[in-house]
């Protein structure tokens, strides 16, 4: 039986990369609109998001979760 805090830091991770795709291509102009300068230093791109996605995906296979 596999430990149980791997399965939930996998759905954490899993959420929270698919929140960041969200933002980056659906709530761009609300995140630069709201946060300011702190935009300036952290801009929602797709790119950075698409490759956090691919990379908890790959974690989670080589745990065997996915």
């Amino acid at each position: 039986m596999e430990p149980h805090w791997q399965i939930i830091v996998f759905s954490l991770l899993v959420v929270d990369s698919v929140g960041a795709i969200i933002m980056s291509w659906c709530g761009r102009r609300w995140w630069i609109h709201n946060l300011g300068v702190f935009a300036e230093y952290f801009p929602p791109a797709k790119g950075w998001s698409a490759l956090y996605f691919l990379l908890v995906l790959v974690i989670g296979h080589l745990l065997g979760l996915y």
